[in-house]
């Protein structure tokens, strides 16, 4: 009987993942080997030959499994490829096993931090350490993101593989979010982060005088909720790209200054924020200073997905007169640098 079920076992598994049967890494799956569970570190892996019909040695791979072994130590050591098709077992698996696949993958993806850390320059490794003298809570938040660098800013292209690699797979079996059901405005649609006439585009003379590597784009209106902190709250704000959400979080609690702030949120300074990866093109997409979020990490998105509300979180956002606007940033992981102000508003207007 045992003999039966894992032979059944590798009929499914074999149609189910066709052509595409990765090979793992000794460290990351049980295997089921001559019909027995073998324990994940004793069994030899047997790489598929580009013309063989046959399931490799490893047989199952259960997606819990993965997660819990997918720490920073395994990817470190793996390359592009073979994380692209564990990622795509992962994907599989999470959505056939789970009733919420991207709660499960997103359990694999860095946190909000991690994030920054591997996009991370030089010059914000400056700034984070300078922040991280105040010595109160976004002290030691910005600290630990500077410690994090030197660990995840050489794991970037490892992790853009799993993103790919979950975004095909989510993409193709109907999981990309729908627009509409997020929020009605999305029917409006035209493109840029608003819907038309809810925003601005900046000034030529302003572009010299903001942000170099990012664009802040200003609404024309905001509504000041008198009864929750004097917190604003502006239009729906739309991502301008396809791709996969990587971080998300709406629960920023702080103030005007840094040394009010308690915490939550992408960082004590960028509030509540969405960060949004484009397998297609190659491109991360931040948008900050939310009054809320409207995805979660792991949603696969259109462009034109609504991902929150305009809002001032975030320190100096917070205060009077700062607030009003989307702090949006792109990085281009292909050449790995950021978009200068200019090429983004290109984009986005």
């Amino acid at each position: 009987m045992l003999v039966l079920c894992t032979l059944l076992c590798l009929v499914f598994f074999a149609t189910f993942l066709g052509n595409k049967a990765p090979v793992l890494n000794q460290s990351l799956s049980a295997k089921i080997v001559e019909g027995k569970v073998v324990d994940n570190a004793s069994a030899v892996v047997q790489e598929r030959s580009a013309t063989s019909t046959a399931l490799p040695v490893v047989a199952y791979a259960s997606p819990h499994f993965l997660v819990e072994q997918l720490n920073i130590e395994t990817i470190a050591r793996m390359d592009y490829a073979k994380l692209f098709d564990i990622g795509l077992l992962l994907a599989r698996h999470a959505i056939h096993t789970s009733s919420t696949p991207e709660k499960l993958v997103a359990a694999v993806f860095p946190s909000a931090m991690e994030v920054l850390a591997m996009l991370a320059r030089d010059r914000d490794v400056d700034d984070y350490l300078e922040s991280a003298s105040d010595g109160n809570s976004s002290g030691s938040y910005y600290a630990e993101i500077a410690a994090l660098v030197p660990e995840f800013r050489p794991l970037r292209t490892q992790f853009e593989a799993i993103y790919s690699a979950v975004y095909q797979v989510f993409s193709r079996q109907g999981r990309t979010l729908v627009p509409w059901q997020t929020s009605k405005e999305a029917v409006k649609y035209q493109g840029g982060v608003t819907l038309p006439g809810l925003s601005s585009r900046p000034r030529e003379a302003d572009y010299d005088y903001s942000h170099t590597y990012a664009l802040d784009i200003f609404f024309n209106s905001v509504r000041t909720l008198p009864l929750n902190g004097g917190k604003e709250l502006g239009p729906t704000v739309f991502s301008v790209s396809d791709g996969i959400v990587i971080a998300a979080d709406s629960s920023w609690r702080g103030g005007e200054e840094l040394k009010s702030y308690k915490a939550g949120g992408i960082t004590p300074k960028a509030g509540n924020g969405v960060i949004v990866f484009s397998p297609s093109e190659k491109q991360y997409y931040s948008y900050f200073h939310l009054h809320d979020v409207l995805v979660e990490t792991g949603n696969v998105i259109k462009a034109g997905q609504p991902i929150g509300h305009g809002g001032n979180t975030g320190a100096n956002a917070a205060r009077a007169g700062h607030g009003g606007h989307v702090h949006v940033e792109i990085y281009d992981a292909a050449h790995a640098q950021f978009l200068r102000n200019r090429d983004i508003a290109a984009i986005i207007f």
